[in-house]
């Protein structure tokens, strides 16, 4: 007999997960049982009475639990839906109905019983006496819009009357577990102020190319991007296994539309996509991977390149590909943070230098000494020099007076005649040397080493795209090298970055680079990871500045916005240092006595310093800690509460955070301050990015503490 096709929905996760171990071990081999021959008579596959759909089935895991699928008319597919106990999964079957919408063309499980049991319905205001009635409290919320406007976006024509009759944006939140999420969603977009058309073309992705729906035909709709965001078909065992090994984990498979048409497409080519925290950039970024390493040819000696700014996060990224990834396509990609590669690239060519950053001792040295060459007559500080080497030197790549004549020095605060650039040049020049005497060089002049070797030796490079993961926190000089990385072509880059995230103050222009991405900028707008009462938090620090798209345009904040609802963020200030001490154990033993995982709390500060008066604290009243490390991915496997500096927690979730310590001095720190009114703007910039990122860490909940005097980002 011919296997079954087994698709399993995403309630079918949630509804496993939650699960006894023992039970989902025995949902594990029902469905390797079930795929060899679905109508085995220890299966009991039979219709349910009463059921809203003549598809609906049931079938036995044992005595005790039942799984509810869906069986089209025709072909040997079968989709997993529920899981649960007898009574419980009996119930859940006659209450949901499984059917393609006609307009979007996707899978939808439908909530029968809620349009059976809701009330009489109130009379509403349509569009056509709307202005008639201008004061009539009934107004429908979409009363702007027709009939076939509000079904394309995927409402159920079962639904239809009730969302016509929604007056308010609080009357459409409590549909948001009744409705399907690609109905709903779209609804309260449309709500929040969004475009129809641009959503339209968001969440119906290729079915807006198609004519005519088959409402019976599973098979196609399966195929659509639109279902595959709750409903996915699995053909190979393995991955399904791993599947049902982290039911938790939906992002290995489900990606909404929008970000599913950036995943699988072939780019003519640099693709950039931008957009808030949690929206999904860099898991779009990792199925880019995995789908552009399942294009390459088996015979074929080119790889992906997927690089980010830190080893910390790419440490992180090679975690969740091993998720997501079948060995033979791991083995395509090539995950490694930017300054790693250049190392080895430099090594491998035999590079005589040893390459230094701002913090090294030699480095200083060699500064030092190139400063005793300023022309005190022109009154300029040390940090003036640091702060010009830095932004005009570095950053246009400049390696002669004359060409330090020509820069253009838009934004710095000090002017600079003809003659004073030709003194301040001396320093700069004097540095050089100072580096060349002692065999150094900084990296952004080992990136230029690595682009001239490869044009100078012709190196054919093993790429075949590169995939660039937070890329605001690269500058110009990273993305000239990686251009000349990979060959300009067909699905070449893939860049995804937040301007609101940049921590490291660089900033890139990719044009600039020779990276070209008109026509290919797209912007994820949906925060999936956090409430929308934490984003509005995390954005209000960040009110007032202006983030860039990476392209130099302004970055639009108008236009994300979060799905998700909850408690608001718990703003907490003390006299001293010990009472915010106190009640950060108080808040984290109230969370676990309510059941929640010590893994699933972190600690957060802004220092490695701050964090260790806050860790000798939770030790000291018993409390078991998990530093998550500097230098390597967390290991979720262990233990206790986890504390993070705010820089290493960037990349990664918790359902509770706890940043601790936000004082004047300390958030932002005292140092990162500048005499350059540009200077300043752009360290105030990094410092509040900071804290913004640290806060959309939280998925359910945010609490932010402080003592003494409270920084002025609170305030």
């Amino acid at each position: 007999m011919e296997r079954a096709q087994i698709a399993i929905s995403e309630t079918f996760f949630t509804s496993f997960a939650k699960l006894p171990k023992q039970q989902q071990k025995k949902v594990m081999e029902f469905v390797t049982k079930f795929k060899l021959n679905p109508f085995s008579p220890g299966i009991n596959l039979e219709k349910i009475q009463d059921s809203r759909s003549e598809g609906i089935r049931s079938a036995r895991i044992d005595q005790t639990y039942r799984g509810i699928l869906f069986k089209p008319q025709s072909g040997n597919m079968f989709m997993l839906l529920w899981v649960d106990h007898h009574d419980d999964a009996y119930d859940w079957a006659k209450r949901h109905n499984c059917e393609i919408h006609p307009s979007t063309g996707a899978i939808q499980i439908i909530d029968t019983q809620y349009i059976e049991q809701s009330s009489e319905l109130t009379p509403v205001t349509t569009s056509f006496d709307k202005a008639e009635s201008s004061n009539d409290k009934h107004v429908s919320l979409f009363s702007d819009y027709s009939t076939k406007q509000i079904l394309d976006l995927g409402v159920p024509s079962s639904f239809l009357d009730r969302v016509l009759c929604l007056t308010n944006v609080e009357e459409l939140e409590q549909l948001e577990h009744v409705l399907p999420a690609d109905a709903w969603e779209p609804l309260y977009l449309l709500a929040a102020g969004s475009e129809y058309d641009e959503l339209l073309s968001e969440f119906q992705g290729e079915k807006a190319q198609e004519d005519e729906v088959d409402t019976s035909d599973f098979d196609t709709a399966l195929k659509r991007n639109t279902s595959k965001r709750k409903f996915m078909l699995f053909d190979d065992d393995a991955e399904l296994e791993q599947m049902l090994n982290a039911p938790l984990d939906k992002w290995r498979v489900f990606l909404h539309p929008s970000q599913r048409q950036l995943v699988e497409k072939h780019w003519s080519g640099p693709v950039r996509v931008t957009g808030g925290a949690g929206t999904g950039k860099t898991v779009v970024a990792i199925h880019r991977a995995k789908w552009l390493a399942e294009q390459l040819p088996s015979n074929s000696n080119k790889k992906i390149l997927f690089t980010t700014f830190t080893k910390n996060l790419a440490a992180d990224i090679e975690v969740n590909l091993k998720k997501v990834c079948s060995i033979d396509s791991l083995k395509k990609i090539e995950v490694v943070n930017i300054d790693k590669w250049i190392h080895q690239f430099l090594k491998r060519h035999k590079y005589s230098y040893q390459i230094v950053y701002e913090g090294d001792r030699k480095r200083q040295h060699c500064w030092k000494n190139a400063l005793n060459q300023k022309d005190e007559a022109l009154g300029f500080s040390e940090q003036f020099y640091e702060e010009e080497w830095r932004s005009i030197v570095q950053e246009q790549r400049i390696n002669s007076v004359k060409e330090y004549a020509r820069a253009r020095r838009i934004g710095r605060g000090t002017a600079l005649t003809r003659p004073e650039r030709m003194k301040v040049w001396g320093v700069f020049e004097e540095f050089r040397n100072q580096l060349n005497h002692f065999n150094l060089k900084e990296i952004s002049d080992a990136m230029l080493d690595v682009a001239n070797i490869i044009e100078n030796k012709e190196i054919s490079m093993p790429y075949a795209s590169v995939i660039v993961d937070e890329s605001q926190d690269m500058g110009n000089q990273v993305f000239s090298l990686l251009r000349k990385v990979v060959a300009a072509g067909m699905d070449d880059m893939f860049i995804v970055g937040d301007g609101n995230q940049r921590i490291y103050n660089r900033k890139v222009v990719l044009r600039h680079c020779g990276i070209k991405v008109v026509g290919r900028s797209r912007k994820l707008k949906i925060n999936y990871r956090t409430t929308e009462e934490t984003r509005r938090f995390a954005s209000a620090v960040m009110q007032g500045t202006d983030a860039d798209d990476l392209d130099d345009g302004l970055d639009s904040k108008g236009d994300y916005i979060s799905l998700l609802h909850g408690e608001k963020p718990v703003i907490q200030h003390f006299e001293n240092l010990d009472e915010e001490h106190g009640a950060l154990i108080k808040n984290i033993e109230a969370l676990v006595d309510e059941g929640i995982s010590p893994r699933d709390i972190c600690v957060v500060a802004r220092t490695e310093s701050i964090k260790s008066s806050y860790v000798n604290e939770m030790e000291g009243k018993g409390l078991q800690v998990y530093p998550v490390s500097r230098n390597g991915a967390e290991d979720i496997s262990k233990p206790g509460i986890r504390v993070a500096t705010m820089h290493r927690i960037k990349g990664l979730e918790f359902q509770y955070v706890m940043i601790v310590g936000v004082n004047e001095g300390q958030v932002p720190l005292a140092y990162a301050s500048s005499n350059d009114p540009m200077e300043q703007r752009a360290l105030d910039f990094s410092e509040r990015a900071l804290f913004h990122v640290a806060s959309t860490r939280a998925i359910k909940q945010l609490f932010v503490s402080s003592h003494g005097v409270k920084s002025s980002y609170l305030l």
